[in-house]
C-alpha cells in the first residue's frame, strides 16, 4: 500500500518522498539508480542523490526498484511501442497513395490477387483484407535501429525527480491540492483523490472544495469513517449516492443505484434533511435531476424515517407531489407582474443572473426611479460577478447603443450556435452603465 501511495506522489509532484532506512554508504547504488533513470528520461536531483547516498545500499536498491517500475510506466517504456511506418515521422505517405500502394502489392501477390480482383469486380474493396494494410511491415528491433538517430536526439530531455518530505506530509499536501482544485479533475485524478481521501479525510482539509465531483469523492471517504458529510445542496447528496453505487458523479450518465446499507441511508437522509431545513428554497434544485432522485428515493425509503420530513419533501418534489418553484421561475413571475424592484431584490442574491437580466430590467422599469434602483443594485454586486459575464454584458450594451438589422449569433459552451435577427429596442443612453 505504501508503494502505491508513493507512486501517487511521484506521478503528481515529481518528488520522491524522503526514503526511510538505515544509514550507510549507498553512493554506488545511488549513482547506478541515477544512470538507470536517465535511460527512461528521468534523473535524480542533487539533493535527492545526496540523501540516497547516505542510506544503506539495501534501502537504495529497494527504492530504485520501486521508482524505476513507476517511471517506466509513466513514460510508457514498459510497453513495446512500434510505429506503423518505420521512418516515422518522416516518409509518411498520403492516405490515397498508401492505399494504392497496398492494392498494388496485393495484386502482385499470387495468394491475394484473386480475392482483390473479385472484390473490385463488385465495386468495393475491404482494405483490411489487403496483406499490407493495418499490419506492421517491420519488427520492433528494426524500428529501433532505423530510429536510432531520433532516439539519441531526444536523450537530452529529462525530468528531474526531487527530494520530497515525509510520505504523510506529501500525501496530505497532494490530497488538499486535488480536493481543493478549482477545475474539474479527470477520471484518473478523481480515482487518485478517492485513494488519498480514504487516508487523509480525518486530517487537515482544504479551505473549500469548489468542484462538486471532488466533494462527492471526499464525502464517500467521510461516510466510510463516520465523519460529517459536506453537503451544501441536494445535488451534493445525489452525487454522493452515485459515487457509492460506482456511478458517474458528474451526473452526465445515468447511475443504477445499488441497495445501500441502513447506516448509509440514514446518513444521506439526515444530510438532505439538514440542507432543506437550512434553506427550503433549495428544494427547487431537485427539478434539474428529477429522474435520478426518483430512483434514489426507491433505495433510501424516506417514508420509513418520519424524523427527517424535509428529506421526504425532496422525493415528493421529484415525484411531482409537492411544488417547489425554482429561482428562475420566481424571477420570471415578478417580471411578468412588472415588479422590477421585487425582481432586483431577489436577483441580488445571484449577482451573475442580475447582470444577465440588466437589459430587460432597464427596459421594463417604470421610470427613472426604478432604473436608478437597478443601476445601484448592479454597482453593489459587480465585484461578485465573473469577468466573463461582465465583459459579455458590456458588449451587449454597446451593441444596444446602435440600431442595426444585422443578425445576432449565439454560441453555447459546447460550441453549438444559432443565429437570429435583431429585434430589440435600443436602450436609453442614460441606462448604459457598463
Amino acid at each position: 500500500m505504501a508503494h502505491s501511495l508513493e507512486s501517487l506522489v511521484i506521478r503528481h509532484t515529481r518528488r520522491l518522498p524522503s526514503p526511510d532506512g538505515s544509514a550507510g554508504d549507498g553512493s554506488t547504488a545511488a549513482r547506478q539508480f541515477d544512470a538507470a533513470l536517465t535511460s527512461v528520461g528521468f534523473k535524480l536531483s542533487a539533493e535527492l542523490l545526496e540523501r540516497l547516498s547516505g542510506l544503506s545500499e539495501a534501502t537504495v536498491v529497494r527504492t530504485a526498484r520501486q521508482t524505476l517500475h513507476l517511471v517506466t510506466e509513466m513514460v510508457g517504456d514498459h510497453v513495446r511501442h512500434n510505429s506503423y511506418f518505420i521512418d516515422f515521422p518522416a516518409n509518411v505517405p498520403d492516405t490515397e497513395e498508401f492505399w494504392m500502394e497496398c492494392v498494388t502489392k496485393a495484386l502482385g501477390d499470387e495468394k491475394s490477387r484473386a480475392n482483390v480482383l473479385t472484390q473490385l469486380a463488385h465495386g468495393a474493396l475491404d482494405l483490411l483484407s489487403l496483406p499490407t494494410y493495418g499490419r506492421y511491415q517491420h519488427t520492433y528491433e528494426e524500428m529501433l535501429a532505423a530510429q536510432a538517430e531520433l532516439i539519441a536526439s531526444a536523450g537530452d530531455r529529462v525530468t528531474v525527480l526531487h527530494l520530497g518530505r515525509d510520505l504523510d506530509d506529501e500525501l496530505t499536501d497532494l490530497y488538499q491540492a486535488l480536493a481543493g482544485s478549482a477545475t474539474p479533475l479527470g477520471e484518473e485524478h478523481l480515482s487518485d483523490l478517492g485513494t488519498l481521501a480514504a487516508r487523509c479525510v480525518l486530517g487537515p482539509q482544504p479551505d473549500s472544495i469548489p468542484v462538486r465531483e471532488n466533494r462527492a469523492v471526499v464525502n464517500e471517504a467521510r461516510l466510510g469513517v463516520g465523519a460529517d458529510l459536506l453537503l451544501d445542496t441536494v445535488t451534493d447528496a445525489l452525487r454522493l449516492a452515485c459515487a457509492l453505487s460506482g456511478g458517474d458523479v458528474t451526473l452526465q450518465q445515468p447511475t443504477r443505484f445499488r441497495a445501500l446499507p441502513r447506516p448509509v441511508r440514514r446518513a444521506l437522509l439526515a444530510g438532505l434533511d439538514a440542507v432543506i431545513a437550512a434553506d427550503p428554497a433549495k428544494l427547487a434544485d431537485v427539478h434539474a435531476h428529477r429522474e435520478p432522485f426518483k430512483r434514489l428515493g426507491e433505495r433510501l425509503h424516506p417514508h420509513e424515517h418520519p424524523r427527517w420530513p424535509h428529506a421526504a419533501d425532496v422525493f415528493a418534489v421529484a415525484r411531482g407531489e409537492k411544488e417547489a418553484r425554482t429561482f428562475d421561475s420566481r424571477v420570471e413571475k415578478l417580471l411578468d407582474e412588472f415588479d422590477v424592484l421585487g425582481a432586483v431584490r431577489l436577483l441580488k442574491s445571484a449577482p451573475g443572473k442580475l447582470f444577465r437580466a440588466l437589459d430587460l430590467l432597464l427596459r421594463i422599469a417604470a421610470g427613472q426611479g426604478e432604473r436608478d434602483a437597478v443601476v445601484a443594485a448592479a454597482v453593489q454586486v459587480a465585484p461578485e460577478v465573473s469577468g466573463r459575464v461582465v465583459l459579455a454584458v458590456r458588449e451587449h450594451f454597446q451593441n444596444r447603443e446602435h440600431e442595426t438589422a444585422e443578425p445576432r449569433v449565439f454560441v453555447n459552451r459546447r460550441g453549438c450556435g444559432w443565429v437570429t435577427p435583431t429585434t430589440g429596442r435600443r436602450s436609453p443612453p442614460p441606462t448604459v452603465i457598463v
